[in-house]
């Protein structure tokens, strides 16, 4: 009975001194920029969430003016996630530590011990997995900070089955966008706006408007109109009033000779009948002239 209880104290012993030396996870695991509990993307990080288990007054005690950047990881720090739905396992690699202060973090009590409840070493993941189900199995690596000795570091490790911390996470199907070409804003030149000129608008002199002389209104003197002098009224003095003098009245002189002697003298007979004659033949001409001429 004595020896039980020494093997049970003797356990607690290793128990304590390997949390001691150990970076515990106290976190779920998480897929970064995913609402908790939803899948996420095939590509992307995770992230998880490790404190440091100290005892107090150890010589490993964080330093207390110890800042994010004082935090590294060794060279050999890998992630184990298995395919929970086929069994396949994919290790991870390139881990870093979250530098947000508001996922990583250290704190101390009055006694300058470090109080692990409160403080948070978080270190991102990237990953590139098929859609499934995944479980975090393994990890390798520690973390190497400033102490009151010098440097210490303590040695990663994941929660198990039954510790009450989520390690399972799970990948999305992507889902498919297509990319046809739009057909409501074609490329092509639309048909409705042609390049050429209309047919509605000629460039040609329109046919509407002739540039010629118009037909309707001659330019030569109408015919109506003559400028000749009318036939009605002729201008030649008329043929039935003769200008040549009378056949009745002879202009000959007589054939008689007269003697030097025989002269008419005042007083003499000078035959009146002769002159009452040619006068009466004068008038007679002139009044039918004058006659012609009111007709």
């Amino acid at each position: 009975m004595k020896n039980k209880g020494i093997k049970i104290g003797v356990v607690f012993i290793l128990l304590f001194a390997l949390l001691s030396v150990a970076g515990c996870q106290y976190d779920d695991v998480v897929i970064v920029g995913a609402a908790s509990g939803q899948p996420g993307p095939t590509k992307g990080q995770l992230r998880i969430g490790f404190t440091l288990f100290v005892s107090k007054g150890s010589s490993t005690q964080p330093s207390r003016d110890i800042t994010i950047n004082d935090l590294s990881l060794s060279a050999d720090t890998s992630f184990t996630v298995t395919n929970t739905d086929t069994g396949d396992t994919t290790v991870l690699t390139g881990a870093v530590i979250d530098t947000d202060p508001t996922f990583t973090y250290v704190n101390f009590d009055e006694d300058d011990d470090i109080l692990p409840a409160s403080t948070r070493v978080s270190i991102l993941i990237s990953y590139t997995l098929e859609p499934g189900n995944y479980k975090v199995t393994a990890v390798t690596g520690s973390v190497k900070y400033p102490s009151s000795s010098g440097t210490s570091v303590k040695d990663l490790s994941v929660a198990r089955d039954g510790d009450g911390l989520n390690i399972t996470f799970t990948i999305a199907v992507p889902e498919l966008t297509p990319t046809p070409e739009p057909t409501a804003t074609p490329t092509v030149e639309p048909t409705a706006t042609p390049t050429a000129e209309p047919t509605a608008t000629p460039t040609a002199e329109p046919t509407a408007t002739p540039t010629a002389e118009p037909t309707a209104t001659p330019t030569a003197e109408p015919t109506a109109t003559p400028t000749a002098e009318p036939t009605a009224t002729p201008t030649a003095e008329p043929t039935a009033t003769p200008t040549a003098a009378p056949t009745a009245v002879p202009t000959a002189v007589p054939t008689a000779t007269p003697s030097p002697t025989n002269h008419p003298k005042t007083g003499d007979d000078f035959a009146p009948a002769l002159w009452l004659t040619l006068c009466a033949g004068s008038l007679a001409a002139l009044a039918l002239l004058l006659k012609k001429r009111h007709i």
